[in-house]
């Protein structure tokens, strides 16, 4: 059975407290936020969430509490990517403990691994699960599609694939017109930068950051309905802020959750890239322009 997930997947970005742990009532309060703006479902902890700065136990807690607060409304996919197959197998062994309805894994992030490597990495999570496995073709060990493919023809559970290797769209449009069976649905990333030519291509959506994440999905159902200039119109007003976060990453994210509610504050873990007063008056400017745009509102 083909999973009839498309549209928005949005991701939920890590809430810190003052004493930088997971503040989990702001956690809850942005997966309502998600469903609240219709996304077709969500994915965690991915990038977007900091993953890579969390604990083994908040990387549970970031799957976990999704998964209660969406309590089946939208299907919500459980991030089990690991630098080695042993610890990524644990975490897809808990995510499915929780109620996941798939998991996803970059391959092995920490070096080049070999695609022989790679594979068994997916094997042994396969293995371990009875729900689809998707393929976030993205990081050191960025696949071709010719190996995606292969991956998802030989490794049982393996279906869906985040697509994010550039220009994604050729990617995306390779994968697409191949179309095997073993392929469920390929969606892009890039907090949605391409969306309008990835779905021109076959993508069934986007997985991105979830801030402005009503405004993607409209532009998506408008795709969808046949309106592209009305989508393309969309778009245009959602570019400035794509390209901010393409930028100034999940500061100016959570900084947009604080406007819109969600949040309390806009703290990362990474403090590589502080919002300066110059950052803030350019977000004021964007966020002038984005409002009437807006369709989730407290």
């Amino acid at each position: 059975m083909v999973e009839p997930w498309s549209g928005v997947f949005a991701i939920p970005m890590t809430p810190f407290d003052g004493q930088d742990r997971i503040d989990q009532e702001a956690l809850r309060a942005e997966i309502e936020f998600c469903v609240g703006c219709g996304v077709g479902g969500l994915v965690t902890p991915v990038m977007v969430s900091e993953f890579f700065v969390l604990s083994e136990a908040e990387r549970r807690l970031m799957v976990r509490i999704p998964v209660e607060q969406a309590a089946g409304r939208v299907p919500v996919v459980g991030n089990c990517a690991a630098a080695n197959t042993p610890l990524a197998v644990e975490y897809a062994r808990y995510c499915q403990e929780v109620g996941v309805d798939a998991v996803i894994a970059m391959p092995p992030y920490i070096g080049k691994a070999d695609f022989a490597t790679v594979r068994a990495y997916y094997q042994a999570i396969s293995d371990e699960v009875d729900m689809p496995v998707w393929i976030q073709n993205a990081g050191v060990a960025a696949l071709s599609p010719e190996q995606v493919v292969q991956l998802c023809e030989e490794v049982e559970h393996v279906c869906w694939v985040k697509e994010e290797v550039a220009p994604s769209t050729h990617s995306i449009g390779h994968l697409v017109r191949r179309a095997p069976p073993a392929v469920h649905g390929v969606m892009g990333g890039s907090a949605g930068r391409y969306v309008i030519t990835e779905w021109a291509r076959g993508s069934r959506g986007i997985v991105i950051a979830c801030e402005i994440a009503d405004v993607m999905q409209a532009i998506w159902n408008l795709l969808e309905a046949g309106d592209k200039d009305a989508a393309g119109d969309l778009f245009e007003h959602a570019l400035p802020a794509i390209d901010l976060e393409g930028l100034m990453g999940m500061a100016f994210a959570k900084e947009i959750m604080m406007r819109r509610g969600v949040f309390t504050n806009h703290r990362v873990r990474l403090q590589s890239r502080p919002l300066d007063a110059d950052d803030l008056r350019e977000i004021d400017r964007v966020w002038e322009r984005l409002q009437p745009h807006l369709l989730w509102h407290i």
